[in-house]
């Protein structure tokens, strides 16, 4: 069965090995491997690592890479996908449809006025924080609860939703989260978290913050990071245990998948201490198939399955892609 996947460092993986001197990074590196896990669509992030000493001329590199590799690509097997239609069009002739997404906006500081031209360019998902503070909200690693969305976080989100950007809230603190909520006028996604009652770290969602992301046409999308699966032992068979858990609270119709799989950023020295052991059995993206069989066995019917592994989020583009 194919799967999409909303959450994955693509873009960033591109601009490193760019770095390298290595080029044709998507189709010579990761289409085989998406082929194999029959993936047929991706959500690329473009992330900034806050840690890093002049995070918005990285940001602007990363950019750069990304327009590069879009240009100089063969178009046979990629659908840079900016609309639905264009998502319909991969689906139909084989290809990879490929999403692209701000994970964190640390990169454009206080010019809001900059996701304009981040829409012009082909983005279609923003965050607004990874798990720093910044110039418009407070992230998941923020350890001051007084800390939320700010002014300008608050004008992002107007010129996101005016332009038809979704909002993608992973990442974001528990303050900073309903703050969003209390604003917000159209449905969002949690592209790549997991559940707080299960594995109780920072990152993962709360019930109540799960039953409002669903109860406003959300969706959340279960993720392979070890650090959000289990604090102990990440396996597969826990990652099933999310999906079952947020089937339960709120229903199938508010699930998709986002691995988040972190495999082929190992040789990137700031992530050294980071990107360590893998969830077994769901260590990337060719092991997705793993995770369909296992949803099978673990009696979750085929339509079920579909609607999780893509369909949610491609029903979730179609009404709220602008």
């Amino acid at each position: 069965m194919k799967t999409f996947d909303t959450h994955t460092d693509i873009w960033y993986d591109v601009s490193l090995k760019k770095e390298k001197g290595k080029n044709d990074v998507l189709r010579t590196y990761h289409l085989p491997r998406l082929k194999s896990g029959n993936v047929w669509g991706i959500n690329a992030a473009v992330w900034t690592n806050p840690k890093i000493e002049n995070p918005m001329d990285k940001f602007l590199q990363m950019l750069g890479a990304r327009s590069e590799q879009i240009k100089l690509m063969n178009h046979e097997d990629f659908v840079f996908a900016q609309t639905h239609t264009q998502i319909v069009d991969a689906l139909k002739n084989d290809k990879v449809a490929v999403i692209s997404s701000i994970e964190g906006l640390i990169g454009i500081g206080k010019n809001i006025d900059f996701i304009v031209t981040l829409y012009e360019l082909g983005f279609r998902i923003m965050s607004l924080t990874w798990n720093e503070v910044n110039d418009l909200a407070a992230g998941c690693g923020c350890d001051d609860a007084s800390k939320g969305l700010n002014d300008l976080g608050k004008e992002a989100i107007k010129i996101m939703e005016k332009l038809g950007i979704i909002l993608d809230i992973s990442h974001l603190s528990e303050k900073s989260f309903w703050d969003v909520i209390k604003i917000v006028q159209k449905p969002v996604i949690a592209t790549h978290s997991n559940v707080f009652s299960l594995c109780p770290v920072p990152r993962n969602l709360k019930d109540e913050q799960i039953k409002v992301i669903a109860q406003a046409g959300g969706l959340i999308g279960i993720s392979a990071l070890p650090q959000i699966v289990d604090r102990e032992n990440p396996t597969i068979e826990k990652v099933i245990e999310h999906i079952t858990y947020v089937a339960n609270l709120v229903g199938i119709d508010h699930i998709c998948l986002g691995f988040d799989f972190s495999d082929y950023l190992k040789t990137d020295e700031s992530l050294k201490n980071t990107v360590q052991k893998q969830t077994t059995g769901l260590e990337d993206t060719t092991k997705v198939p793993a995770l369909i069989e296992l949803l099978e066995k673990n009696g979750f019917t085929q339509k079920e399955i579909e609607k999780i592994s893509w369909y949610n989020f491609f029903n979730f583009l179609k009404d709220n892609l602008g």
